[in-house]
């Protein structure tokens, strides 16, 4: 198993859920911070989770037109606490291939709502196959893979000198609700809203999740084409994050 594994991700979870939770009683909610905390939120989600992790790195829906806009892209996808390129991606196509069956890493069918601790994916992924990540075997990505936790650490060390509050509404308390809206996501996304492709999976498009992953909540049309830059099907199903994906891609 990588060093950026399922152990590691829970104890981030851990660390930013308790110190989020302590943090409400110390820091100064004004308006800055609460803007800075809800900026901060959508640029792990969106940028982060859901353009670096999802569309490009799991699906290769796109290309980056600059390298340099990559790699930023993955860095905020790295502090976004999800686990490294190859550990996300890895777990992400498992759930493609098995989606809702007894494989599946994070089914709702297998796991009920979970909203703490990666060790169900362990135990349902098994002995990794390196197959599934094969692009994404080079020296660059096993290094980021190695040093996860240290390059967030680093970060965090940095924003912690600059002042606390810095450190607490730039990365604890926005990464700490990255952890309940994709878990969430994970259930509702599974479990309750519409279906637009009669999919083997149970996956559904859930209007509630929208406000906090954007376009991803139309996970149903995700399921039926997941290659597509965009998941908009119906005319409400808006996907503000193929727009932003449309004018850094290479065309």
């Amino acid at each position: 198993m990588f060093s950026a594994s399922a152990h590691t991700i829970t104890k981030i979870q851990l660390f930013t859920g308790i110190i989020s939770l302590f943090g409400l009683f110390y820091f100064n909610f004004t308006l800055a911070n609460v803007f800075i905390l809800i900026a901060s939120f959508y640029i792990y989600s969106i940028i982060g989770v859901s353009l670096t992790l999802h569309r490009y790195y799991s699906h290769k829906s796109f290309e980056f037109k600059h390298p340099f806009i990559k790699w930023i892209c993955t860095l905020i996808a790295i502090l976004s606490g999800r686990g490294s390129p190859i550990g996300w991606v890895y777990v992400h196509r498992i759930h493609h291939a098995y989606s809702d069956t007894d494989k599946d890493p994070h089914s709702p069918k297998n796991l009920g709502f979970k909203l703490f601790g990666f060790k169900h994916i362990e135990e349902h992924s098994g002995k990794m196959n390196f197959f599934l990540v094969k692009d994404l075997m080079n020296p660059i990505q096993l290094k980021i893979n190695e040093y996860y936790f240290l390059i967030i650490l680093i970060v965090a060390v940095i924003l912690g000198l600059m002042d606390l509050s810095v450190l607490y509404f730039v990365w604890i308390l926005p990464v700490f609700l990255i952890q309940l809206s994709q878990n969430s996501f994970n259930y509702f996304a599974h479990t309750s809203g519409h279906r637009n492709f009669d999919t083997k999976d149970n996956s559904t498009n859930n209007i509630w999740l929208w406000p906090f992953i954007l376009g991803d909540a139309w996970h149903n049309n995700h399921h039926a084409n997941a290659h597509k830059i965009s998941t908009k099907v119906l005319k409400y199903e808006y996907d503000p994050i193929s727009v932003f994906i449309n004018l850094i891609r290479i065309h």
